[in-house]
C-alpha cells in the first residue's frame, strides 16, 4: 500500500508542476491569437492552414484534433460544445485568449494534449535520468526542475508544438540509450510531423546508440529514421507550398547574432580571468566581475538596448527576466560547469554534436535570445541537471 500511495503522490507532484508550467507558458503566449502577427502561426491560422512557413508545416496536434473531431459521433461534438461555452474557462481566465466558436472543441483538445505531452515527457526523463545518474531523487528533481524553468526558455514566442517536440525527444533519447532502434524508427514520422527539427536531432543520437548497438546497426537506424523524416515532411511540404514564408525562417540575422555570441563569449573571458585573480586576491575577482554587471546595464541604454536586459519579463506574474538575462546565463553556466565532468565520453559526444548542429541553425534561421530555439540541446541540459543534483545530495550526505 505504501508504495501505491508513493507513486500517487509521485504522479500528483509531477501533475502540479507541469501544471503550473504549463499555465506559466499559457499565460505568456497562449495560442498565438492575440500576437501582432497572428496570421503568421495563430491557431486560427493552423487550423485552416493558412498560417506562414515554417510554422504551419508543424500539424502534428493540430490533425489529431481534427481526426478526434471527426470521429466523434455529432451528438457527442454538440454536447462538449455546449458544457465548454458554459464554463469556457481559457476565455474566462486569460483576457487575451479569444477563440471562434466553430473551434472551440478544437482548441481545448490541443490545449489538453499539449498539456498531456509535457506531463508524460518528465515521466520519460526521469526514467532517463535515473537510469544515468543511478540515483532516483537527483533523477526526479532534474525533470521537475527543468519543468518549472521551461517557460523562461520560451522566449520571443511559444507555440503548442514546443512541448509535443520535447516528448519526442525524450522518447527518442530513451530509445537510443536502450538500443531500441525499432521504436525510434517508428516514432520518428509523427515526431518529423509535429516539427522538423527532429530531423536534426536524430544526427545528435549517433553516440547515445553506439551504448549498444555496432556502428553498422547505429548507421542503418539512423539512416531509416532520417529517410522516414523526410519522407513524412515532404507531403507537408508540397500540401502548403503555395503558403507565404519559406521553409525556413531566413532574415539578416546572422550579424546581429554574431555579434550577441562576441558578448557571450566575453561573459565566459570575465569568469575565466575573474578565477585566475580570485587565486591571488579574491576581492579583486570581485570587483572585476562587479565591473563587468554593471557594463551589461550600461548596454541597456545603449544603441543595443536589447543586450541582456531587453525585457524584465513577467513569467508565472513576477518580474524575473527574459531573453538571454545575465543572471540565466550565470546559472546555466554553472550547472553546465558543476556537472560536465560527470558525463562519460558518449554524453559528452553527443552533447558536443547537438551544440554542433544547432549553433549553424540558430545562427543562420534564429536568434539567440530565442532559447527555445537551442531545444536540441534540451536534452543534453537536463541530464546535467540531474548529475548537478546528484553531486548536490551526495556532498550534503557527507556532510551530515
Amino acid at each position: 500500500m505504501s508504495k501505491f500511495m508513493d507513486k500517487l503522490i509521485l504522479v500528483f507532484m509531477v501533475f502540479a508542476i507541469s501544471a503550473a508550467a504549463f499555465e506559466g507558458f499559457f499565460v505568456k503566449w497562449h495560442f498565438q491569437e492575440a500576437h501582432v502577427a497572428a496570421d503568421f502561426f495563430s491557431f486560427e491560422a493552423m487550423y485552416e492552414g493558412t498560417a506562414h512557413r515554417p510554422y504551419v508545416h508543424r500539424q502534428l496536434l493540430i490533425s489529431v484534433s481534427k481526426g478526434v473531431t471527426e470521429i466523434l459521433p455529432h451528438e457527442t461534438k454538440e454536447a462538449l460544445r455546449e458544457k465548454i461555452k458554459a464554463d469556457n474557462f481559457l476565455v474566462n481566465k486569460f483576457k487575451k485568449v479569444d477563440i471562434k466558436e466553430k473551434f472551440l472543441l478544437e482548441y481545448y483538445i490541443v490545449y489538453f494534449l499539449a498539456f498531456l505531452c509535457l506531463f508524460a515527457s518528465i515521466f520519460v526523463w526521469r526514467k532517463i535520468c535515473i537510469d544515468l545518474t543511478g540515483d532516483s531523487l537527483a533523477g526526479t528533481v532534474a525533470p521537475l526542475a527543468f519543468t518549472i524553468i521551461f517557460p523562461y526558455l520560451e522566449t520571443n514566442g511559444g507555440f503548442f508544438y514546443d512541448f509535443s517536440e520535447l516528448l519526442f525527444f525524450s522518447l527518442a533519447t530513451y530509445f537510443a540509450l536502450h538500443g531500441r532502434y525499432l521504436a525510434l524508427i517508428l516514432i520518428t514520422p509523427l515526431a518529423a510531423h509535429n516539427k522538423e527539427s527532429f530531423f536534426f536531432f536524430l544526427l545528435t543520437l549517433y553516440p547515445l546508440l553506439r551504448r549498444t548497438q555496432t556502428i553498422k546497426t547505429t548507421i542503418m537506424t539512423l539512416g531509416v529514421s532520417i529517410l522516414l523524416a523526410g519522407l513524412s515532411y515532404l507531403p507537408t511540404i508540397l500540401k502548403f507550398a503555395g503558403n507565404e514564408g519559406n521553409i525556413a525562417e531566413s532574415g539578416n540575422r546572422l550579424i546581429i547574432n554574431i555579434f550577441v555570441v562576441i558578448i557571450i563569449a566575453y561573459f565566459f573571458g570575465v569568469y575565466l580571468i575573474c578565477k585566475k585573480i580570485y587565486i591571488k586576491s579574491p576581492l579583486m575577482s570581485y570587483a572585476f566581475f562587479l565591473i563587468f554587471v554593471v557594463m551589461m546595464f550600461v548596454l541597456r541604454g545603449s544603441e543595443f538596448p536589447w543586450f541582456f536586459f531587453d525585457d524584465l519579463g513577467h513569467t508565472y506574474s513576477v518580474i524575473s527576466g527574459e531573453k538571454t538575462f545575465l543572471l540565466h546565463l550565470i546559472l546555466v553556466f554553472w550547472i553546465i560547469k558543476s556537472a560536465w565532468k560527470f558525463f562519460d565520453k558518449s554524453l559528452k559526444n553527443y552533447s558536443l554534436l547537438a551544440l554542433a548542429i544547432n549553433t549553424p541553425l540558430i545562427m543562420s534561421f534564429g536568434y539567440v535570445f530565442e532559447l527555445r530555439n537551442l531545444s536540441l540541446l534540451y536534452p543534453a541540459f537536463i541530464i546535467l541537471i540531474a548529475f548537478y543534483c546528484k553531486e548536490k545530495i551526495n556532498s550534503s550526505e557527507a556532510k551530515s
